[in-house]
């Protein structure tokens, strides 16, 4: 018991708009780069599913400790998809971090990456610091 305890304490997912835009596109590709930096885990859930209301893949959300959205406009559409479902996502919004027609994507997508990662590291270290003391 103890053991699947602490898997769900530091699991993470990771949800982005995926939209068919430029901008969902860009947060797709974010996402999957954090994926394979593993600073989330895929499989398990999907937003699709969260949005058509399926109790496991909510489920799932709920119990980790951490979801993250990542959406490319101010629509949000993740972030308030996750919310709909009683999930309380990290919201990050392209737009709001400077993206727009004139940036080197690649370079953005580089810098969200490490910004994303940074702030990920020093939430991990309030949580243990919370459930220490």
């Amino acid at each position: 018991m103890g053991g699947g305890e602490e898997s769900r304490c530091d699991a993470r997912i990771l949800f982005t708009c995926s939209g068919c835009c430029a901008e969902g596109e860009l947060s797709d590709k974010i996402g999957r780069q954090l994926r394979k930096k593993g600073y989330a885990r895929c499989g398990s859930s999907c937003l699709a599913g969260i949005c058509a209301g399926y109790p496991k893949f909510i489920n799932v959300a709920k119990e980790v400790s951490e979801v993250v959205a990542i959406d490319g406009c101010g629509m949000a559409c993740a972030a308030r998809t996750l919310e709909k479902a009683g999930i309380a996502p990290r919201s990050y919004v392209l737009t709001a971090m400077g993206l727009n027609e004139c940036c080197d994507q690649q370079e953005f997508v580089g810098n969200v990456c490490q910004h994303i990662m940074g702030n990920i590291e020093i939430i991990n270290v309030r949580i243990t610091k919370g459930e220490e003391g």
